[in-house]
């Protein structure tokens, strides 16, 4: 198993693909050593079926048959797709301090130069150059070509060579089709990655929310990770990134149901970036499952606004990916999590924005023994410590509150 897993990881890991001669048009006469070339690998990519978005992770690809100190590669796209970001790992430049991508998402532009000053030359060979990552927003081609017949010199297709002459490598446009259908890598029916609602301590039937009390704050938001896999998992691994006002506190794996195996678990709070990861070293596979994966756990900063929670690229990992017992990957269904940030009043019952007064007690008292509406958000009706439970004693504390001097309510549990 653990051979498996290292196997599993290694090819996750390497970047450098090597391909075959394909059918490219004729060679630039002023290249005397043979034909080079700059290429993609066309083939179809799985979307989820609109209005959900795809992710498509495109490596391109070069070969060169001897030295060369220079390269500018202008490529622009058509098709449903924006640019997110770029990585060279695994690229047969990663050495090259002088490096540069330039993404023109408005023009579906982008430009890759590398120069390689005093640093060794680029030798012959082939593999990767570098691998873009795009946002799938239909289905459709996606046709990435280049630009080099533009009048811009800026986008002409060059390689240099050691005694500075220039020449332009033939070029293979990489031609996309983005499908909506389940990945056929996936064994079972289709997996997913989502964001639940909250527990069902407080069944909050429009949920889930950010929770943020007043007059003071602290907000809390407990985002909850399920996913379900159909088939045994050999790894599971999910980037994700975070918007809005929203701080990093931690995570826990309180009532989650994976195990535990080996996690990987690496935070970028810079960047708004983590990267989960379930790898059964030294047990048996992942048996098929579905339930809560991990809990994200943020401080809200702010009383507006709306905390998002997407899928994102990592390199070199890159975009969630499952694998089964054999060593191949598929990708399960992603749903984003949405959080708009609720304020609330400690004890207001009845969700009016008014300040706690009897007719919270009465619509209390209404549910509880009189088969009254459910309080519209329990977490400001569990005043009295929390104990996720509304009963009387809810009433009476706020009784107290409110007639006796009592101490001021709680904040229900946001979990």
């Amino acid at each position: 198993m653990k051979l498996f897993v290292l196997t599993i990881i290694g090819a996750i890991l390497i970047g450098a693909i090597f391909f075959s001669d394909i059918g490219l048009a004729a060679q630039d006469p002023n290249d005397p050593y043979g034909p080079d070339s700059v290429l993609f690998r066309s083939k179809q990519i799985l979307v989820p079926c609109p209005p959900e978005g795809g992710q498509a992770i495109l490596p391109l690809y070069f070969r060169n048959d001897a030295p060369v100190i220079g390269m500018q590669i202008p490529l622009s796209w058509t098709g449903p797709a924006v640019m997110d970001s770029f990585t060279f790992y695994g690229s047969r430049i990663t050495y090259v301090v002088n490096k540069h991508v330039s993404i023109d998402n408005m023009n579906k532009k982008v430009l890759v130069t590398a120069q390689v000053g005093f640093q060794q030359s680029i030798p012959d060979g082939r593999g990767m150059l570098v691998k873009f990552y795009f946002s799938t927003t239909d289905t459709g081609d996606l046709i990435i070509d280049t630009t080099a017949n533009s009048p811009l010199p800026q986008e002409h297709l060059l390689f240099t060579r050691e005694d500075s002459i220039t020449y332009t490598p033939q070029y293979h446009r990489g031609e996309f089709h983005l499908v909506c259908q389940q990945d056929p890598n996936d064994p079972g029916v289709p997996d997913s990655v989502s964001f639940s609602q909250a527990l069902t301590y407080y069944p909050i039937p429009t949920g889930p929310y950010a929770y943020y009390p007043l007059p003071s704050g602290p907000g809390i938001v407990y985002a909850h990770l399920r996913v379900e896999n159909s088939d045994s998992a050999g790894l599971m691994l999910i980037p994700l990134s975070w918007m809005g006002p929203v701080h990093f506190d931690s995570i826990t794996f309180r009532e989650a149901v994976y195990g535990d195996s080996v996690w990987i678990v690496n935070i970028d709070t810079l960047n708004q970036r983590i990267l989960l990861g379930l790898i059964p070293v030294y047990d048996s596979p992942v048996p098929p499952n579905q339930g809560l994966f991990i809990t994200l756990c943020f401080t809200l900063n702010d009383i507006t606004g709306l905390v998002q929670i997407d899928s994102t690229f990592i390199a070199p990992l890159n975009h969630v990916l499952f694998t089964t017992t054999e060593p191949q990957g598929y990708y399960p269904q992603y749903v984003p999590g949405e959080f708009p940030v609720l304020k609330f009043l400690p004890g207001d019952v009845s969700f009016d924005g008014e300040l706690v007064d009897v007719s919270d007690i009465v619509y209390l008292i209404n549910y509880i023994y009189r088969e009254g509406p459910l309080p519209p958000h329990p977490i400001s009706a569990d005043v009295n410590g929390p104990d996720r439970i509304i009963d009387i004693q809810d009433v009476v504390y706020l009784i107290n509150y409110l007639y006796r001097h009592g101490p001021i309510p709680h904040s229900g549990d946001p979990w």
